[in-house]
């Protein structure tokens, strides 16, 4: 067993004992890896960060009525041994939190342990109520599998992350998507979290609730008392050992619309149009993406050593010649057909009273299909911008109807050496890609968005960084933008540069109102401030919950 150097003797005994006591304890039913297995499976990441990882835990399924309670004893168990011989522990779902650090933990200071949930796939479906019970485990992919398999016509809250990334995960990060269900988060009705003593959290509507089904708890998001699941949301509070989350329906119809601005200076219009689409129409239109053209340029080219799209007249010249506009919007129609058609019939009245729309296009998955069919008779040569154009709109149309597919993740090699051989099973941090996200949520007006958007493209280009924009209006009051610094991991001044720029951004944004809503394992440590009264509470609430810091320690709690 190899040990950090700066370890004590009783650290190192305790490791051990640690480690031979869980072994014993849970028989066979926790996997053990020990530093050099656990640093080679987990140590992997897209930002260039190094963390000692001492070993790790992989919790198994169990078959029968009682796995789940089974699954939980063996977490419990693992806790209280960590809490008795002062171990730490970082769970995962399934690690591949790109960009923010992937399975690594905040803080390594003292020895640990990553705790792998992502064996923990199980999937209960209230198909009449459209309610998922879901394990830490359970990725985009395979829920979409199962109600493939049931026949179900509900939506996988799908993200850009890719199909193997974990639902759970992504939920507790208060991710968001494109489908009607927005805010991920705000979707999840009921969590079982094992806490540091070991003993399971559960809603005081479930304990109340002698029924063997136990379905108010999965209905009602708020339970009864001081609503308490968010503790478990952006924190290190507990292990979530299962979440149930409410799954939007697919409508009749999906259709969606592409609005298209040659003008830079369309932004402010679009922005305007697009809130008040969203204002207008609650429930039948999602959210809606703004891209400038960088970031649709990013999905259809492969980029240039010899040329840099922070080159304007290199960037005007693809513009050109793969029919890429300045900015890019797009969003769904969810409902019944004639639902639909009466908004699509008022989305076209207002697109038509903004000049600066210079294209718009609403697309069916039919059209779609006849328009793949088209291009299949003809020469593979010819219209190659548009065959991509069409590809990419094809799998973010899939995105839109809650079908997950990599039409994002390929963005994370832009910047490496090797081009996947395959995008069949993609994975950034182990293929050694270098992406930071810069995720700030950004003041609903006008002015703030160009802001913002200067902001972006004078902080980048001073650090060789492409500035790829892309922001979502979550609701007509609430934008997110997701900006993807992306760079060489073999290059040690290209990584130097993009952890610099991403801390200018941050340390701008901030002082001009541009406040991300998640950071990276780095971040946390160097930009979270103890003395904050919000920061003072958590860790009181910590200290209440978990007094020998066992559960992912500085994990958002300075």
């Amino acid at each position: 067993m190899i040990y950090n150097d700066n370890r004590t003797v009783k650290q190192v005994l305790n490791i051990e004992s640690f480690t031979e006591h869980v072994s014993q304890a849970t028989a066979g039913r926790v996997v053990y890896y020990d530093a050099l297995q656990a640093k080679s499976v987990y140590g992997a990441n897209t930002i260039a960060t190094d963390r000692d990882i001492t070993g790790a835990f992989i919790v198994l399924p169990i078959d029968g009525k009682q796995s789940q309670t089974a699954e939980e004893e063996n977490i419990s168990t693992i806790l209280r041994l960590a809490g008795k011989y002062q171990i730490t522990l970082y769970p995962i779902s399934s690690g591949n939190n790109w960009g923010y650090g992937s399975a690594n933990p905040v803080d390594d200071v003292a020895p640990c342990f990553i705790l792998d949930l992502s064996k923990l796939k199980r999937i209960e479906i209230n198909a009449q109520l459209g309610i998922v019970r879901l394990q830490p485990g359970v990725t985009q992919q395979e829920l979409r599998q199962r109600l493939d398999r049931d026949n179900l016509r509900l939506m996988v809250p799908v993200t850009g992350a890719g199909p193997t990334c974990s639902l759970v995960g992504n939920a507790i990060e208060r991710g968001y998507g494109i489908t009607p269900n927005t805010d991920h988060f705000a979707a999840v009705t009921s969590i079982t979290a094992v806490l540091a003593d070991g003993s399971v959290y559960r809603s005081a509507v479930h304990s109340l609730d002698q029924t063997a089904e136990n379905t108010v708890d999965s209905c009602y998001k708020w339970g009864l008392g001081p609503y308490l699941d968010g503790l478990f949301s952006q924190s290190n509070l507990g292990v979530v050992t299962d979440m149930t989350i409410r799954l939007a329906p697919l409508p009749e119809c999906v259709e969606s619309f592409y609005l298209f601005c040659v003008d830079d200076k369309a932004l402010e219009s679009v922005a305007t149009l697009v809130r008040k689409i969203l204002k207008d129409f609650p429930g039948i239109v999602g959210s809606i993406n703004i891209l400038d053209c960088r970031r649709m340029l990013s999905m259809v080219v492969q980029p240039s050593k010899n040329n840099h799209m922070n080159d304007l007249d290199y960037v005007e010249r693809l513009q050109a010649s793969h029919k890429v506009y300045q900015w890019t919007c797009m969003g769904s129609l969810y409902g019944n057909h004639e639902v639909v058609q009466a908004v699509k019939r008022q989305l076209k009245k207002r697109i038509k009273e903004v000049s600066c729309v210079n294209r718009s296009v609403f697309i069916s998955t039919n059209k779609l299909k006849v328009a793949s069919k088209v291009f299949d008779h003809l020469p593979q040569q010819l219209f190659s911008g548009l065959r991509k154009q069409l590809a990419a709109l094809q799998k973010s149309t899939l995105i839109m109807r809650g079908v997950p597919c990599d039409v994002a993740l390929p963005l994370a090699y832009w910047r490496n050496d090797l081009a996947p051989t395959s995008y069949e099973a993609l994975n950034p941090a182990r293929d050694n890609c270098g992406l930071l996200w810069y995720a700030p949520l950004i003041p609903v007006s006008n002015s703030k968005i160009r802001e913002f958007v200067d902001m972006v493209r004078s902080v980048c280009p001073k650090y060789g960084v492409e500035p790829l924009i892309t922001m979502t209006a979550l609701r007509h009051d609430c934008i997110d933008s997701t900006i993807p610094l992306l760079f060489n991991r073999r290059d040690a001044e290209a990584i130097k540069n993009a952890k610099r720029c991403l801390d200018e951004l941050f340390m701008q944004g901030c002082k001009r109102g541009f406040v991300p809503y998640r950071l990276n394992v780095e971040q946390q440590l160097h930009f979270l401030s103890a003395d904050d009264p919000h920061w003072t509470l958590v860790r009181k609430i910590k200290q209440a919950m978990d007094p020998n810091n066992i559960i992912a320690p500085k994990r958002y709690n300075p």
